[in-house]
């Protein structure tokens, strides 16, 4: 099964910048607090008046409780973008299972986000959205449910926007206007069914090979499509890199 870049490689990259910038700021408060102490310490040779002291003490006595919220959301920040590395990673593993006649595209820029992976088959192309929430995932109408909640994200518009995006890419490069098959999967979740919300099949890892084995709606445009597929993936590679890359909204 050829395959093109490495799974995750981009959510690694975030969850380490985001680990940088954390250890940018602690460090910049820690520098803050040892001026504070020493502009304390030293207050009647530098000449300060007792009520800036005061404030001084009140600056240094509040400040870990001023910074605590926002580390916090940043330390929870960086473990979700470590678990999505770790679950991009683990689809990628278990799509370079597939033979052949499958070819992988993992990690691609849009102008909405990364795609985590797409799949180019004989009999279709495929886009997946890899998610690594645990618990239970319930699909109400057209609405999805994890662990009884509305999810951070609108999942289902995030996929709709890249797929719609990659089919114009795909004819733009091709000249075939084909159908895609859009799937988010679960990879910690149990997903109560895989019905389809908007033509986006939820599903979690278990069933996802045979997901990718399913004939999709049949397009003579397909031949072309797979013949031309290292020509698409290198157009969708010097796309990312030339023009959407600096405006992508990952999600």
């Amino acid at each position: 099964m050829p395959y093109y870049r490495k799974a995750g490689k981009s959510t690694r990259e975030m969850a380490s910048q985001r680990r940088r910038i954390t250890n940018l700021i602690l460090f910049g408060v820690l520098v803050l607090a040892v001026v504070l102490a020493l502009t304390v310490q030293n207050w009647q040779k530098l000449g300060l008046s007792g009520g800036l002291v005061f404030a001084l003490l009140i600056l240094l006595r509040i400040l870990p409780d001023m910074i605590e919220k926002p580390l916090r959301k940043r330390e929870k920040a960086e473990r979700r973008a470590d678990r999505g590395a770790v679950a991009e990673e683990e689809i990628g593993d278990l799509l370079a299972t597939l033979n052949d006649d499958y070819f992988v595209l993992n990690d691609v820029s849009s102008p909405y986000g990364n795609i985590d992976h797409i799949v180019i088959a004989k009999h279709g192309v495929f886009l997946l959205e890899t998610k690594a929430h645990g618990g239970r995932v319930e699909i109400l109408s057209d609405r999805l449910l994890v662990n009884g909640k509305n999810p951070e994200k609108d999942f289902i518009a995030q996929t709709l926007r890249n797929t719609y995006w990659l089919r114009e890419e795909i004819e733009r490069i091709t000249g075939q206007k084909i159908w895609i098959t859009p799937v988010i999967v679960f990879t910690n979740a149990f997903v109560e069914t895989n019905r389809p919300i908007k033509g986006v099949i939820v599903t979690n890892k278990k069933f996802l090979i045979s997901i990718l084995h399913r004939q999709t709606r049949p397009h003579l445009g397909m031949t072309k499509v797979w013949e031309m597929k290292e020509r698409i993936a290198h157009k969708l590679e010097e796309g990312s890199s030339r023009s959407w890359s600096n405006n992508s909204t990952a999600e």
